[in-house]
This record gives C-alpha cells, sequence and structure tokens, in this order.
C-alpha cells in the first residue's frame, strides 16, 4: 500500500508540474502502474480516459503550455500554492510557510532555489518522499522510524494539503474548460479525498475562495515569482 500511495502522489506531483513533452511522455507510460494502483486502492478513477487526454495534450504543447502559464504563473486564475488561499494572508504565510520548511527540515529535504515550499507540486512530492521512507524504514525493520513516517504523513494532509486542495480544485474548475487540467484535477480529487479518510475530522478546510480573496492577495508579480515560467 506505501509503494502505491508513494507513486499516486508522485504521478500528480509530476502532471501538476510544467508541461514539457518529457513530462507528458511519462505521464503516459505510467498509465499501467497508474490504473493498477488505483485499483488497488478501490479508488473511483477510471485510468483508461487518461490516454487520449495525454495524447492530445502532447499535440497541442503550446495551447497547454500557454494555459499553465494562464493557470499558475502569469494571470494566476487558479493559483497553485497553500498560502494563496488564505484569506489573512499577510499574517498566516509566514507561519504556515516555515511550519511547511520544518517539516521539510525534519527529514532532511532541501527545496530547489526555484520551488515555493507550499506549491502544490512541492507538497505531493513531500508526501510521497514519506511513503517512499516509510517502506525503507520498514524493510529495514525500523518500526519506529515507519511509525514517525506515517504520523508525519497524516499531519502534514491535515494540517496542509487536506485543508486548501478542494478551494484549489473549486478555483481550477471554474478557471478552466481545458480537459487536460480538468482531468487530472479530478484524479487529484479522487486521490487525496481517499487519503484524507480518517484524519479528515483534524482538518480546518479553507474557504473557497472568490475573486476579491484572492484579487487582494499578496503574491510577487509572476515575472519575479520563484520557479515560474
Amino acid at each position: 500500500m506505501d509503494t502505491v500511495r508513494a507513486f499516486l502522489l508522485q504521478f500528480l506531483s509530476v502532471a501538476f508540474s510544467y508541461p514539457e513533452a518529457d513530462v507528458l511522455r511519462s505521464l503516459e507510460h505510467g498509465l499501467a502502474d497508474l490504473d493498477q494502483s488505483l485499483r488497488t486502492l478501490d479508488i473511483p478513477y477510471d485510468a483508461a480516459g487518461l490516454e487520449p487526454v495525454l495524447m492530445d495534450a502532447q499535440a497541442r504543447l503550446l495551447d497547454l503550455q500557454g494555459e499553465y502559464n494562464a493557470l499558475f504563473a502569469t494571470a494566476l486564475k487558479a493559483p497553485s500554492w497553500e498560502t494563496a488561499y488564505e484569506i489573512d494572508k499577510t499574517a498566516r504565510r509566514a507561519v504556515e510557510l516555515a511550519d511547511i520548511q520544518g517539516f521539510y527540515r525534519a527529514f532532511g529535504l532541501a527545496l530547489c532555489a526555484s520551488v515555493e515550499a507550499d506549491s502544490l507540486v512541492a507538497e505531493l512530492e513531500f508526501l510521497s518522499l514519506l511513503q517512499q521512507k516509510k517502506l525503507y524504514a520498514l524493510r529495514e525493520g525500523n518500526g519506529t522510524g515507519a511509525e514517525v513516517c506515517e504520523d508525519a504523513y497524516r499531519k502534514f494532509l491535515a494540517d496542509h494539503l487536506g485543508r486548501w486542495y478542494e478551494a484549489f480544485l473549486h478555483r481550477l474548475t471554474e478557471a478552466t474548460e481545458e480537459e487536460y487540467y480538468c482531468e487530472i484535477g479530478t484524479l487529484l480529487k479522487a486521490v487525496l479525498d481517499r487519503e484524507i479518510v480518517g484524519v479528515d475530522g483534524a482538518i480546518r478546510k479553507l474557504a473557497q475562495p472568490t475573486g476579491e480573496t484572492l484579487e487582494e492577495s499578496t503574491w510577487p508579480c509572476a515575472p519575479c515569482f520563484p520557479g515560474r515560467p
């Protein structure tokens, strides 16, 4: 199960990264593993439906890259980082980022300069790595280490990604008709809805943002934002 969870979260992290040709090809090559992983966890998503979407996306790569920029980089129609969805951004951003970075440091991880700590891609990647570290600990007979990884996994879901992914997906659905992003958004919801079972009572979910909320953000301008193409 740990291997399956790690794969699904890694797949989603790649899917929401900047859509280069090799990224889309790697996703296509992973469809068989995606299908098996979803079946293993009984997640209600038909992986076969993603194949034609990926093929179409590869044929329209420039269009897809333009939509990525409009959604996540320039027009910011659907910001893909956690603190964008805080109502009180000035007061909360530093607090949330410090907490997220504390999780990363505790497990010996350092971010590339171009990656925002609270980005969807980074948070999915971190959760995947926690599952990989848990699996390694179990193989080494380190039950305490495995328990630490699982506790961190559940706490990070409750305190971070589990709080804001619904608000993000609500905004994404409103902001785009691009089939690729609609499809991977559906997959993200299916996977995370399953993952928060058992921890959802501890999650203080962020409200779905209004246009006014987003306009009052304190984000840097897009050309200056680290990691944005």
